[in-house]
């Protein structure tokens, strides 16, 4: 028994010390990488949001848009250690280690020291994982928690004292601080509690499974509470968690919508992430508050279910299959793209090929032999999945649960072994069976969109060296993006490196091209008269500008300025003085702009500070 424990340790001890090493591995590479001090899109918004924790800001500017607790963490390591890139990095790469032995132990609990060794070493290879903890999002912290409130779970239905349930809804409330949609585990856990309750006293409601459902949900509101008082004292708005809820509910339901994640018409994902200036656009009430923005993006996403029913049908049947297939969807990094920088990501390690079909086996072994365990461990996948299927499916949202996937996964290949040390070859046979047929179903690999993480990708290098202001590099960067397919985006970041370069013809040619892929763009149009303005085509910035703030009279409160400035060099001064108004109603503390129009209008500058009427 002594040898064995020996032989158990020194296994597990290996495994961690592998995965310790791809870690690092995984690390130096992704460090050499552009993308390593210049996060993006969501990673940009965690770090900054972190450098302001650090800074000592605990109160945002507004409610949350995403989960919290990341970027809160990761301030407070900034706060302690400092700012350093490495830091977050070496954080998450221990909390991967971390799912490694919880994993161990939770197999080894659950089902049996090989299991648990089997789960460790999947996850210890697992390639998204690995390449996720270099990044600076917050599914590695997720998965380490999910972990941790299994084993609360676990501890919690081991013991008599009931308060441990209040422990455990308040992990289950904090880990709600990451990603909202886990809070829709509390139903099936509270469920799970009725059951195994009958199943220990005859009764579907015991008072026993009341007082244990009840201070979960303490436990929960506790947790969840931070968030909720952040958002009053932020905005005075209700808003639970965060607002982003009704944004991603429209992505993944409406006429374009695929399953993945399509970027919504018109949307500037860099400036406006959340769509509130087209909510406010469309309402014509300004400003609105978060929980108002999130109600517009949900309301139209509920039009568009009532309208069609049988797409948006097909649409959550997509999801499912997205979920359960072979394909890494990317988001905001692309695997496939980032193995040009990386080497690693080539390598034959264990991926979701393999896991994915083994846990799918796994849930449907312990509806043939269930126990309270194993209904636990179904119950949490099952509903991850349902929590993610209203929305839309990208490889990053699948790794908070990739643990239990391993675990439960793992339990597959002890059954097949056992199977075939007793010379079940039958029984063997039929699982090995249907796992070539889950491999053969779930290869969705033609689904990733491999144009639109080229063009993306591409582009985001594009952006970073102009940011360094390597402008060739940045120039070869959006030509190659738009060589896969030609986007306004990639058009007008590259159109305004040759206005900077002053080169206003070729930027004028290429807002053009933009416009014509998305032509009711009002940011476009407003840097096309930017261009026009700098080569001293009057006219055409005129009616350039007035065609921008036609479409959101708030792209940008240059546009009024300037069209001030414009319309007095026409001679028409109320058309100038309407213009000033509206630039002062958006930017009211820029006085200079309010005394030079006064003097050029001849009148006071209260007079032109008056509040004008909003087109």
């Amino acid at each position: 028994m002594s040898l064995l424990k020996n032989r158990e340790r020194i296994l597990l001890i290996a495994i961690l010390l592998i995965g310790t090493i791809l870690r690092v591995i995984f690390l130096l590479e992704f460090s050499a990488t552009p993308f390593y001090l210049h996060p993006t899109l969501d990673a940009r918004y965690y770090d900054l949001m972190a450098r302001s924790v650090a800074s000592g800001r605990l109160i945002q500017e507004r409610a949350f848009f995403m989960g919290p607790l990341y970027p809160y963490t990761i301030g407070l390591i900034y706060k302690i250690i400092g700012t350093a890139p490495v830091t977050p990095r070496i954080f998450q790469m221990a909390l991967g280690l971390g799912c490694c032995l919880l994993l161990y132990i939770l197999g080894r609990k659950i089902f049996s020291p090989s299991a648990g060794l089997i789960a460790a070493a999947l996850y210890a290879l697992y390639k998204p994982a690995l390449f996720y903890e270099q990044t600076l999002l917050s599914e590695t912290s997720m998965a380490f928690l999910i972990l941790v409130l299994l084993w609360i779970f676990i501890k919690s239905e081991e013991g008599k004292n009931p308060f441990r349930w209040l422990v455990a809804g308040f992990m289950l409330g904090i880990s709600c601080l990451f990603r909202g949609n886990t809070l829709l585990f509390a139903p099936a856990i509270i469920i799970w509690m009725a059951v195994t309750g009958y199943h220990d006293s005859g009764k579907i409601i015991s008072e026993r499974t009341i007082k244990q459902a009840v201070l979960f949900s303490v436990g929960i509101i506790a947790g969840v509470a931070p968030a909720t008082l952040h958002n009053y004292l932020a905005e005075r708005d209700f808003i639970l968690i965060t607002s982003n809820s009704g944004f991603n509910f429209f992505i993944g339901n409406n006429e374009r919508a695929s399953g993945r994640f399509v970027m919504p018409p018109l949307v500037d994902m860099d400036q406006d992430p959340s769509g509130r200036r087209i909510a406010e656009g469309v309402l014509g009430r300004s400003p609105l508050c978060s929980s108002e923005v999130s109600h517009y993006w949900r309301t139209r996403a509920l039009d568009f279910i009532r309208k069609c029913p049988a797409r948006f049908t097909k649409l959550l049947f997509l999801k499912c299959y997205y979920f359960w297939g072979r394909a890494e969807i990317a988001q905001i990094y692309s695997m496939e793209q980032m193995k040009n920088l990386m080497p690693a990501l080539r390598w034959h390690l264990v991926n979701f090929t393999l896991v994915g079909p083994l846990a799918l086996i796994a849930l449907g072994l312990f509806l043939l032999k269930p126990d309270r365990r194993k209904m636990l461990l179904l119950s949490i996948i099952i509903m991850y999945m349902i929590t993610l299927i209203p929305f839309f499916i990208t490889a990053r949202y699948r790794i908070p649960i990739i643990p239990l996937l391993c675990l439960v996964g793992a339990y597959t290949i002890e059954v097949m072994a056992t199977w075939v040390r007793e010379r079940r070859w039958k029984n063997a046979l039929i699982v090995a069976g249907i796992w070539t047929i889950f491999i053969f179903i779930l290869n969705d690999s033609g689904v990733r969109m491999e144009k639109e993480e080229a063009t993306q990708y591409h582009n985001a290098l594009g952006l970073i060296y102009k940011s360094e202001d390597r402008v060739t590099d940045a120039i070869a960067e959006y030509q190659k993006s738009l060589s896969v397919q030609p986007t306004a985006y990639a058009l007008a970041n590259l159109a305004t490196l040759y206005h900077d370069r002053k080169d206003f013809m070729q930027a004028i040619h290429l807002y053009w091209e933009a416009i014509r892929l998305e032509p009711d763009n009002a940011r476009m149009y407003f840097n096309l008269a930017q261009s026009c303005l700098a080569s001293e085509r009057f006219d055409e910035a005129r009616r350039h500008f007035e065609k921008a703030v036609a479409l959101d009279w708030r792209v940008q409160p240059l546009a009024h300025y300037n069209l001030a400035l414009l319309y007095l060099r026409s001679g028409d001064k109320k058309k100038a003085q309407d213009s000033m108004k509206v630039y002062l109603s958006l930017r009211p503390d820029d006085r200079e702009a309010a005394d030079l129009f006064s003097r050029l209008l001849g009148k006071s500058p209260a007079d032109s500070a008056t509040s004008p009427i909003i087109p």
